[in-house]
């Protein structure tokens, strides 16, 4: 699954990317644990050879919602630069936003990081699991018209992997420490 191979990569170092954990699939997005990220995302490949990524990042001081989309046949754009995009959720408003340039196994594409915390973000992931379509276009060119079918399960999914790690982190490894370590005291945390 060709999916599967973006995903091991996406904007991700080789020894980072062979981390990746495949979590779930959802009908035909692939739920995948990003040890780089720290957190997961949902992948998913289209018809017309462009892969759709929504993930979280939790990298930063601030939850991120990463955002990419890849396709082999955008080879002008150039990495790193930064493009104007409008996004539409079914009928409802358009979307402006900024996304860069990147490359990932030969694909160029463009990708964005984005505060999950904030209301756009919010609105944003709420129009993305909740709408049928979505269409991205650049300068009144369409760039895609990609189906939404599943995305609020995948989505969930996402959600669920990402928790799941983070109390995976904040476990500690010895489950009869107590407090760091039971009672000092007395020097065995059963008494």
């Amino acid at each position: 699954m060709r999916a599967l191979a973006i995903a091991l990569t996406l904007a991700a170092a080789p020894a980072a990317a062979q981390g990746t954990v495949h979590w779930k699939s959802v009908g035909w997005w692939d739920v995948q644990f990003f040890p780089e990220y720290g957190a997961c995302a949902a992948i998913a490949e289209y018809e017309n050879d462009s892969f759709v990524f929504f993930g979280l990042d939790t990298t930063f001081d601030d939850l991120g919602l990463r955002i990419a989309v890849l396709n082999q046949n955008w080879s002008s754009i150039v990495v790193d630069d930064d493009y104007q995009l409008v996004v539409r959720f079914d009928r409802r408003a358009p979307w402006d936003i900024t996304m860069y340039g990147t490359e990932v196994q030969g694909r160029r594409g463009l990708y964005n990081i984005f505060p999950a915390t904030s209301d756009s973000a919010g609105n944003f992931v709420r129009e993305f699991q909740r709408s049928i379509h979505m269409v991205w276009t650049y300068q009144g060119s369409e760039l895609g018209d990609f189906s939404l079918k599943g995305t609020n399960l995948a989505m969930q999914e996402v959600v669920a992997c990402t928790e799941s790690y983070l109390d995976a982190v904040t476990t500690p490894a010895d489950p009869f420490t107590q407090n760091g370590g039971g009672n000092s005291k007395k020097g065995d945390p059963f008494q």
